[in-house]
């Protein structure tokens, strides 16, 4: 076991045994430290497994990841590449030696299991496949015919990496859970190769993670360390303690998605919420929480906003000067977090609606182009839009649609 990365929760994370034991295996001698230490800081003790040459030794190593675990210790297993192969092949198998394995996370593996498969109900598996980005990426499926319950001699076959149901690809023929992430190649989940891919990178960690927890039986507060971070950004005026609430290890990053706004990285940040956004809220500036979706490793809100324009807000209408006109807006949050820290926030409001509000827009002036086609307003809504979110009976819909 080449590398260990211990643990350091703060207490934002809590397991129903003392040894979150997690291994990586791939095929090289060293693998991608990123990945490695994100693990880490997910409150796991990380070890990697080189695969080395494979073969018996490889195996042998496999069915032995266990031992020295105490009685209810379990351990999880992460694997890339032809690693995540073997490692499926081995542990669909159920074994002594194997028993105490929670979690099976399979990155881009060249070959699967039968899709007919069911895994042991003891540990859980996951799948993941590049589609490809030319879409002719393929993966072996591992066939093992039986005739009046004799299994036969395992065949592998070939088959095409297809997208999936809905827009998550996942894999709707195969009884174990299979993910397939388009227009990216093998590697896309290991930051030191050309493959690299962030978003879907990012998609399949936070599936990954959430199969893990889950295997382990691990409890998450995510919400308090949100919270603490809006109370920061809203009431506080202490910048020192609104960094704090960000992560340290990676490159944090905001952006206030229509104005394009915010900051990459702790020293953007940090001046911009000193300099444009602490100082900027005018005292009508008023929340309330709609509706909070919490996940593995993010959280959504959805927040009703209200304020009087009395001041200068460069987040939400940079260059312009107050207009005293009052603005309702819904304003969604997208966060997300690593090892129990911001490292990312995502913001999306109707920013129409609120130039409308403030008399920026009008949705009576129309270009003859449009005119001329029997357009006689822009389709743009103003506070209603966001009272109808509150109560949706408040406000009547579809008036913008002529034959309604």
């Amino acid at each position: 076991m080449a590398l260990q990365f211990l643990a350091d929760s703060n207490g934002w994370l809590s397991f129903n045994h003392s040894t979150p034991l997690l291994f990586v295996t791939a095929e090289d001698d060293s693998f991608d430290p990123d990945t490695l230490r994100a693990w880490s800081e997910e409150g796991f003790i990380v070890k990697y497994v080189p695969m080395g040459a494979g073969g018996k030794t490889y195996v042998n190593t496999l069915h032995h990841l266990g031992d020295g675990l105490s009685i209810g210790e379990r351990y999880a297993v992460v694997a890339f590449g032809d690693a995540a192969s073997i490692c499926l092949e081995v542990y669909s198998e159920p074994k002594t030696s194997t028993s105490k394995l929670c979690s099976l996370i399979a990155y881009y593996p060249s070959s699967i299991p039968d899709p007919r498969q069911r895994f042991s109900s003891s540990f859980r598996v996951l799948v993941h496949l590049a589609q490809g980005s030319q879409e002719d990426e393929t993966v072996g499926v591992t066939r093992r015919p039986e005739v009046l319950g004799i299994q036969g001699k395992r065949r592998t076959v070939r088959k095409r990496v297809t997208p999936g149901i809905g827009v998550g690809g996942l894999q709707s023929k195969i009884e174990y859970p299979v993910f397939s992430y388009e227009g990216v190649d093998t590697g896309f989940a290991e930051h030191d190769l050309d493959q690299y891919d962030a978003v879907a990178d990012a998609l399949a960690w936070s599936r990954s993670l959430s199969m893990v927890r889950r295997g382990f039986g691990a409890e998450v507060d995510l919400e308090r360390v949100w919270e603490e971070h809006v109370e920061q950004s809203y009431h506080g005026k202490d910048v020192g303690k609104l960094m704090d609430t960000f992560v340290t290890k990676q490159e944090p990053f905001v952006n206030f998605t229509p104005t394009m706004t915010g900051g990459i990285g702790r020293d953007e940040l940090r001046r911009f919420y000193k300099d444009f956004f602490l100082p900027s809220a005018p005292p009508t500036f008023h929340m309330r929480l709609i509706s909070r979706t919490i996940g593995v490793d993010r959280i959504v809100d959805e927040l009703y906003v209200q304020f009087k324009h009395t001041a200068q807000m460069p987040w939400i209408l940079p260059g312009i000067p107050p207009t005293k006109h009052k603005v309702e807006i819904v304003v969604v949050s997208i966060v997300g977090m690593r090892g129990g820290k911001i490292w990312h926030e995502r913001i999306y409001w109707d920013q129409a609606s609120v130039l409308f509000q403030v008399g920026l827009l009008d949705p009576e002036e129309i270009s003859g182009e449009m005119k001329k086609s029997g357009v006689e307003m822009l389709p743009v809504a103003g506070s209603e839009a966001a009272r109808k979110i509150m109560d949706v009976q408040d406000e009547d819909g579809n008036d913008m649609i002529d034959d309604w």
